[in-house]
């Protein structure tokens, strides 16, 4: 929750129990535990640091987004696991 209360300490306002709109309109769902996976501690260190709208986030790789959603099974996930193999392909093929 210090996430949150950071976002609305900044102008974000709660939109669902863990979305907050930032004060430019962009939706942020802050993430606690990550099904599927081991606990987040051990999880986010497997993370890259990459720059998103001028911040730096953490992103899990691929492969473990694709195990959540394989967990999860959510109609949204079976497409997103998809288009997470196809990227896979590319990335394996041409090394970016």
């Amino acid at each position: 929750m210090r996430a949150v209360n950071v976002a609305l300490q900044h102008g974000a306002q709660i939109v669902r129990n863990t979305v907050v709109e930032l004060a430019d309109g962009t939706l942020v769902n802050f993430i606690y535990e990550v099904t599927g996976l081991p606990e987040f501690g051990r999880v986010i260190k497997k993370a890259r640091n990459m720059t998103w709208n001028g911040m730096k986030v953490a992103v899990l790789p691929l492969e473990l987004i694709k195990k959540s959603k394989e967990a999860i099974r959510r109609p949204k996930d079976m497409l997103h696991i998809k288009l997470i193999d196809q990227r896979l392909a590319v990335i394996e093929e041409t090394g970016k």
